[in-house]
């Protein structure tokens, strides 16, 4: 049985179109790199998909402190994955798939899911809501749960922060003319 999340957020000063051009800037993945679950996030590789889809690699290496109950379950080698992300601009969406570096995680590791951006009316401006939703699945008989909580509270840690951190990219973005 998966762990599901869904998290929020609202980008009220920040129109869509501006959000989606600057997704993964240099400047963006460097801030986003130093948030607290991670110990670092790198920009692997990106490609253009064609017809305006852009597929982003991460190598990601999770940070933070792992729970007495969680240590057993999770490893040094659970914390570094590939984040794969590809953007489909029709869609307004980003499909997000995690890919543990080690074989053997991959078989018992499942996480994914979607970013999806709308345009939303904040009073008299129009901004953008952003929906994460993700599921995480380890495949570990009776300890797996714990697992799998672990890894949802910290992507959820990581998005305590992460909002500010893309508003404030955002602000300086339309400050030098967007």
């Amino acid at each position: 049985m998966a762990t599901t999340f869904r998290l929020e957020h609202d980008f009220p000063d920040i129109p869509i179109e501006l959000f989606e051009k600057y997704l993964n800037h240099p400047d963006l993945i460097a801030k986003l790199g130093a948030m607290p679950a991670f110990r670092s996030r790198d920009l692997v590789d990106k490609t253009d998909m064609g017809g305006g889809v852009i597929g982003w690699r991460f190598k990601v290496v999770a940070g933070g402190d792992v729970p007495l109950a969680a240590r057993r379950v999770v490893t040094e080698e659970m914390l570094t994955w590939h984040e794969d992300t590809r953007f489909v601009p029709t869609e307004h969406t980003i499909y997000w798939n995690i890919i543990p570096l080690s074989q053997k995680f991959r078989e018992i590791l499942d996480a994914k899911g979607i970013w999806k951006l709308t345009p939303h009316a904040f009073g008299a401006k129009t901004g953008t809501r952003r929906v994460i939703e993700g599921n995480i699945h380890v495949k570990i008989p009776l300890v797996g749960k714990i697992a799998e909580n672990y890894l949802a509270e910290e992507l959820k840690r990581n998005y305590v922060v992460e909002p500010d951190i893309q508003r404030a990219f955002y602000r300086d973005m339309l400050a030098k003319g967007g």
